[in-house]
């Protein structure tokens, strides 16, 4: 995934890979007649965007606070010890865990960011408390409980 694609994008591909972040129900023929190429031209270039990993996958993206998820909230932890064998261990954890939206391993005196969702309070603080306070492998952690989502990006600018 952090591989850079393996194919140069042309300008039909990149018009492609902006009308399917706009709306991945987007017909094949409705994306042929908006940039000018035909149908099966169109379904070619995008399977050739899955194979080459430049589209990773295609979901539906849900309102967490219409399934429970009430609580958005991001986590800055750093670890107890910077051996490869602690940050291994701490990424297969982390992506392990159902609550944990987006995890990013970086630089600058915290180790990771994470962003996690909860239904409530309550339950925030039992995922604190056991992913957090009773790891091991985290040696101090900060949270942030997000008030207001003023821009989520969903799309990747081509």
């Amino acid at each position: 995934m952090n591989e850079s694609p393996k194919r140069a994008l042309d300008s039909f591909d990149q018009a492609i890979l902006r009308m399917l972040q706009q709306d991945n129900k987007t017909s094949q023929r409705a994306i042929a007649e908006a940039i000018g190429l035909s149908t099966p031209a169109v379904q070619r270039r995008i399977a050739q965007l899955e194979d080459s990993g430049v589209i990773v996958s295609n979901t539906a993206v849900i309102a967490p606070e219409s399934v429970g998820q009430q609580i958005t909230a991001i986590v800055e932890s750093r670890l107890c010890d910077d051996r490869a064998v602690v940050m291994n261990r701490a990424k297969r954890y982390f992506a392990g865990v159902s609550e944990v939206q987006q995890c990013y391993f970086v630089s600058g005196g915290v180790s990771f960011i994470i962003v996690m969702l909860a239904r409530d309070i309550a339950h925030f603080d039992q995922l604190v408390q056991t992913h957090f306070a009773g790891n091991e492998d985290i040696h101090t952690y900060r949270t942030l409980i997000v008030l207001d989502k003023v821009k989520v990006g969903l799309t990747v600018p081509v």
